[in-house]
């Protein structure tokens, strides 16, 4: 099972790392949790249209989390109804957006998580470009690379270093169920908490938590 986004950026942030795309990206559409593979896009002031980005999702796409930088720079939205659909039958997982998506309604009734900095009306306008396809990316300060780990859920976004830290994750969710279910049965806080505080000692130290149990090649999408 993948663990969730709260419990990744956590670990990451015990780590005195980043990682954690939301905030500043906003929930457009919220989704099972997936797991995919970065595929790299970023945008610049200035005139050059749109055409790389379309040709992109002519790709095969399966697995892919179609990640956008720059999108800021758009007068308008770059994602919508017609971009998911493309998306969805190119066979990607995800998308992030760093700049404006329109056609919401559309988009959640086609079921593609999405996640971005704002809605908008218009769209990107005349004065904005593909400045790079495949190459490393920064979006909300946080460096993607092409073929990066890309986690989404419910709870938001994350950029994944590596499987270490799926693994750390997951023992630290594990703790936190054991904090809630300590709770329920009547532990005080502090007393609860004890599932959970040498595991962080762990982490801070940057000792390596349980692996996964996982095949060798996980398909591109854990629900």
């Amino acid at each position: 099972m993948l663990p969730p986004t709260s419990a990744i950026a956590d670990v990451l942030q015990l780590r005195g790392r980043e990682g954690w795309l939301s905030p500043p990206l906003l929930p457009v559409h919220r989704a099972p949790a997936v797991l995919g593979t970065a595929r790299t896009v970023r945008l610049a002031a200035g005139p050059g249209g749109l055409t790389p980005l379309h040709r992109l999702l002519d790709e095969d796409l399966g697995g892919r989390v179609i990640v956008i930088a720059g999108a800021e720079a758009a007068a308008g939205a770059v994602w919508g109804e017609i971009l998911t659909v493309s998306a969805l039958r190119a066979g990607a997982v995800g998308a992030v957006v760093e700049g404006g998506v329109r056609d919401v309604g559309a988009v959640r009734e086609l079921g593609l998580p999405l996640w971005a900095l704002h809605e908008a009306t218009a769209g990107p306008g005349p004065l904005v470009h593909v400045a790079a396809v495949g190459e490393r990316v920064s979006v909300a300060g946080v460096p993607v690379a092409d073929g990066d780990m890309i986690v989404m859920d419910g709870g938001g976004v994350v950029a994944v270093p590596d499987r270490r830290v799926l693994a750390d994750a997951g023992a630290y969710a594990a703790a936190e169920a054991d904090v809630v279910n300590a709770l329920r049965e009547g532990a005080s806080l502090a007393e609860a908490y004890r599932h959970k505080a040498d595991l962080v000692a762990a982490l801070r130290a940057g000792h390596v938590g349980r692996e996964l149990r996982e095949p060798a090649r996980p398909p591109a999408t854990w629900r």
